[in-house]
């Protein structure tokens, strides 16, 4: 299907019959939309982009210069942050960064996680195989456990186990 097109000489007519105004018409709509993108690019480039983190920079380097190693401090130990080279670092890692000892301990926990989940796995074919192999029928077949059941009910016991009973009135 195609768009209905206004013929040259349709156009000519619009404009008062003559084609220089068609061209000048045309050249108007391109360098209207050529300035529209590049107020844009600008905008978005110089304005927020490029120039704020070159600012940026160059006050770091001019102010603060090239790190250097030194000693620990007497007293309490550095934080995890303060070992970043840079201060614009160390004022990042300070206050969205996440420690070392953190993120190794949030790995741990998801491949540990991951290992149960897989050892489940492993039992549930176990358990399927075993179940076809002795031609085990419906009644006493595995139900599977799923990973959200099972945390509920830890964060369950651990909330029982550390909180007393809502309900009873103790004398003191």
């Amino acid at each position: 299907m195609e768009i209905v097109k206004v013929h040259f000489v349709q156009k000519l007519t619009l404009l008062g019959g003559n084609p220089n105004l068609a061209l000048l018409f045309q050249r108007e709509l391109v360098s209207k939309y050529y300035c529209v993108v590049q107020d844009y690019c600008h905008f978005y480039f110089i304005g927020i982009g490029i120039l704020p983190v070159v600012i940026c920079l160059a006050y770091n380097h001019i102010v603060y210069g090239t790190c250097e190693l030194r000693d620990y401090p007497e007293g309490d130990p550095p934080h995890y942050w303060q070992f970043e080279r840079t201060p614009v670092r160390q004022w990042w890692a300070k206050h969205f960064g996440v420690s070392d000892i953190e993120h190794h301990e949030r790995n741990l926990a998801y491949y540990e996680k991951l290992a149960i989940q897989a050892r489940w796995r492993q039992i549930e074919q176990r358990v399927k195989h075993l179940e076809g192999e002795r031609w085990d029928y419906k009644a006493w077949s595995y139900q599977p456990v799923s990973t959200t059941w099972v945390d509920y009910s830890r964060w369950h016991a651990l909330r029982i186990r550390d909180q007393y009973e809502q309900h009873g009135h103790y004398p003191q």
